[in-house]
């Protein structure tokens, strides 16, 4: 059986925003194994970028969240 975990990550453009730290962010998770599963742009008074992330648990990752829960 596998486990998923969800992630969604949000960025809306303002005077720190830029599309380097946007990447950058999507970057690490990417980086950690998460998958990007869509990324969306929605355009109007302020585009909004909307990405959804998945991270699947291994086997082992499974035994060991049962075994620290325990």
């Amino acid at each position: 059986m596998k486990s998923y975990a969800p992630k969604i990550l949000t960025f809306t453009p303002s005077k720190k925003f830029s599309y380097q730290d946007m990447e950058d962010q999507i970057a690490k998770y990417t980086l950690n194994g998460w998958k990007i599963i869509s990324m969306t742009h929605f355009q109007g008074y302020q585009p909004v970028y909307t990405v959804l992330l998945q991270y699947e648990f291994s086997e082992q990752e499974m035994q060991e969240n049962a075994e620290n829960r325990a």
